[in-house]
């Protein structure tokens, strides 16, 4: 095939790679069709898209007869379930970790809150690889589960960091070649703020803003919720600016009426406005970034491309690849003010995808954190298989 101008060489091998699959597809339709072997070998009849051919998820049946550990637990965890997974708990294990697995992850912190709470990034692997994937999760408040998620994935992989191996390749080799970065808590005021209540700010000011935003959206009528129930489904970050409208691709035309702080969907004054999305753009400039997975609930949804995604053939594969571990479908997005969309458009494009957790609105009910964590507990490890690739 014929190559496009200017694309990259993950863009190429993607584009490459979707064509022959529905070529041999096409001849073969009705015939069993072997799935990409490397991704888990599954079996389809006559399936026109990776996806579809390895349409066998959610979770560790992706892998079966390719890993020795994703049907496996770690024995006494460290990062325990909670109902409310709050931040002093995830730094609390992070510190844990840290101290139980020594130099298998490096912790930074990128920033700090307005009500003064650490930013965490905890790199799993070699800080000075040529690939790096960035993880982050929380940046909307009420969807607190997904630093649940992200801790127990970061426990797990340190688990079996030495001794796991997929699509037979050691874990403990893959993590030389390319480091992973969780920051599992983008919004930790936000954060607090939806598990705990206003008392669990520690600003005055800030906890006045908190008040005013009630007492704006009520008389506008955009909530009849009781003070308590609103802070639950509380979105934004302390000042009420939603983090995921406050980066810079499409801000200037994002369709918003609100001109004030809210609980959500307040962008801001200006792109960056807030500490927190500057922490995300201070990580972005250290690393050369192969791949970023965004966690929010909920929907049980992938979405992975926006209008002007310059990595978009990437984006298409890799969000296949997640399909086949979660079981979730894939979907377009908007594409305005978030963290993923700016990481497509900006200059040196980087694919990405965004993962929704979950079935029932915000916060999801930790009744369903063990589906989520089953569908989810592999995720790292595909992604991690995903880049080793295309180095």
């Amino acid at each position: 095939m014929d190559l496009k101008a200017g694309q990259s060489t993950v863009e190429q091998e993607a584009e490459r790679g979707t064509n022959m699959k529905r070529m041999v597809c096409a001849v073969l339709s009705g015939i069993l069709i072997l799935g990409n072997a490397g991704y888990g070998g599954m079996v389809s009849y006559g399936a026109p898209t990776y996806a579809e051919a390895n349409a066998v998820g959610p979770g560790i049946k992706a892998a079966v007869g390719l890993n020795d550990f994703l049907d496996q637990e770690v024995p006494n965890p460290i990062v325990k379930p909670a109902d409310k997974y709050s931040y002093e708990q995830m730094e609390a294990d992070i510190q844990s970790l840290k101290n139980t697995y020594g130099d298998k992850i490096t912790v930074n912190v990128i920033g700090t809150s307005l009500d003064g709470r650490n930013i965490y990034d905890i790199i799993l692997g070699n800080p000075e690889a040529k690939s790096q994937i960035l993880m982050q999760g929380a940046i909307h408040a009420r969807e607190y589960m997904t630093p649940l998620v992200m801790m127990s994935q970061l426990e797990y992989a340190l688990a079996f960091y030495d001794t796991g191996h997929y699509n037979y390749k050691s874990v403990k080799d893959m993590l030389k070649k390319v480091a992973i970065h969780f920051v599992p808590m983008t919004n930790p005021d936000g954060v607090t703020l939806s598990q705990f209540g206003i008392d669990a700010i520690r600003s005055d000011s800030l906890k006045q803003g908190i008040r005013d935003c009630y007492t704006r959206d009520v008389t506008l009528k955009r909530t009849a919720d009781s003070f308590e129930t609103y802070l639950t489904k509380w979105k934004a970050n302390a000042a009420g600016v939603d983090l995921n409208y406050n980066f810079p691709y499409g801000w200037d035309e994002l369709a918003t009426k609100l001109t004030e702080p809210s609980s959500a969907s307040y962008k801001g004054p200006a792109p960056f406005s807030e500490p927190e999305s500057q922490a995300l753009r201070t990580l972005v400039d250290q690393y050369p970034w192969a791949v970023t997975v965004s966690y929010h609930s909920q929907g049980q949804v992938i979405y992975w491309t926006t209008s002007s995604n310059g990595a978009e053939l990437a984006s298409n594969t890799l969000a296949e690849a997640v399909s086949v571990m979660t079981g979730y479908r894939m979907d377009n997005s908007d594409g305005k003010g978030g963290f993923k969309d700016w990481m497509q458009s900006r200059s040196g494009a980087v694919p990405g995808v965004t993962l929704e957790v979950g079935k029932t609105p915000c916060p999801v009910p930790f009744a369903e954190f063990p589906e989520v964590w089953r569908q989810n507990k592999g995720v790292w490890v595909q992604v991690l298989d995903y880049v080793v690739r295309r180095i």
